[in-house]
Parts: C-alpha cells; structure tokens; sequence
C-alpha cells in the first residue's frame, strides 16, 4: 500500500507543475486521484484553485476525479464544484472556457451538480401553427439547470438554466438566471403540456415542453 501511496501522491505533485503526461502516464500506472494533503485539498482542488491550470483540471476529470470532494475550512468546507465555479467565472461565465472544452466534460460536470438535465422542445414559430403542425415549429434542445455561487443557506438560492442546441455542444446557446424570470402559461391540461419562461432583463420568452408529446411527469420535473 506504501508505493500505491506514493504513486497517489507523486501524482499530486505533477498537477503542482502542471504536467499533463505526468499526471496520465501515472494513472495507467495505477495511481490515484483522491491524494490528500495537510490543508485537505485533493489534485483537482489544487487545479481548480490555479486559474492557469484549467487543463489540468480537465484533465483529472475526464480521468474520474471526483468533482465532489471537500476541503474543510474555517466555513466548513466547500466542495470542489464550487472551486471549479470560482474559477470558471474567471475563464468564462459559464464552465471552463466552452470554445476549448469537450462537451463530455461538460456533460460529466452537470451530471455532478445539476438539478435537472434532459431534452426538451423548443417552440420558435406563431402559434397557430402550434397547434397544427408543432414539429414544424419546435426543435429538441438539451437543457440543464445549474446551481449558480454560493450554496450558504443564509444567501438566497440561485439557478441558471444552459440551452444547449444539441447535446454534443460544450457552449451554450443561452444561459438564463432563472431568479430574473417569470413563468408564464403552465399549460398542463393540454395534451401537449407547455410552459412560457419570460427573461425580465431581456424581456425575452422561450416556450419550452416535453421531448415527447403528452409526457407532463417530464415538464413537471423540469419545473
């Protein structure tokens, strides 16, 4: 078990000096990712913590690091979802920097810490027409719902919502600060269930419904 630790740690100390091939010739060799040091940061804490080190970080995702580890503090802890989020707001205002990301990172990062993630239709044409020929004025998107700052129970809990226009996406198309909107028209008694969300400070409206017809358990969850 003394040489695993070894391994477990030498691995650590690549990430420090951000040495990608380091980091995975060690893996194949059976090292860890769940190192811990005196302060309680594991490898990818010490990458989500270095703004220069984001491939690094996505590196030890895509290798299986566990985007839930925890560090204890003065405040209690935070887990490393909330590192990673520190960080990518400097990168981007959303995950990383998208345009250089894989969508399955991104795709393993919200199966972490999303609320919800799925496929859902979108209606972008009059609505007459919705009624008459709906797959002709909808397409699938792949929406996921994310926890947004801080989750300190003492500030108010915040979410966004990624639309994304196919799920091999890693940028999205839009990002909505869901405590900015309103939803309007909860359509549950038709048998193609909708929901209207009006963006207050974009005065914009997306009109969203299931994947499939008639399937309100869906829409209800998204809810």
């Amino acid at each position: 078990m003394g040489q695993q630790q070894s391994k477990d740690e030498l691995l650590y100390q690549q990430v420090k000096y951000s040495n990608i091939e380091g980091i995975k010739t060690l893996r194949r060799e059976g090292a860890g990712l769940e190192w811990i040091d005196k302060e309680g940061k594991t490898p990818l804490i010490v990458a989500c913590l270095n703004p220069q080190s984001s491939d690094v970080a996505k590196t030890l995702i895509e290798l299986g690091a566990n985007v839930n580890a925890y560090r204890p503090g003065r405040t209690g802890g935070l887990p490393c979802t909330m590192r990673l989020k520190k960080v990518l707001k400097i990168l981007s205002s959303y995950f990383f920097h998208m345009e250089q990301m894989h969508y399955n990172v991104v795709r393993a990062i919200e199966s972490h810490i999303c609320l919800f993630s799925g496929w859902l239709r979108e209606f972008n044409g009059p609505g007459f027409l919705e009624m008459l020929v709906p797959q002709l004025v909808s397409r699938k998107i792949w929406v996921a719902v994310l926890p947004t700052g801080s989750r300190n129970p003492r500030m108010p809990y915040k979410l966004e919502l990624a639309m994304y226009s196919s799920l091999q996406d890693a940028q999205p198309r839009t990002i909505i600060a869901l405590w900015k909107v309103n939803l309007e028209e909860l359509k549950f008694h038709r048998s193609d269930p909708t929901v209207m969300i009006v963006d207050n400070s974009t005065k914009t409206r997306f009109k969203l419904a299931p994947e499939n017809e008639r399937d309100k358990q869906q829409l209800q969850w998204f809810l």
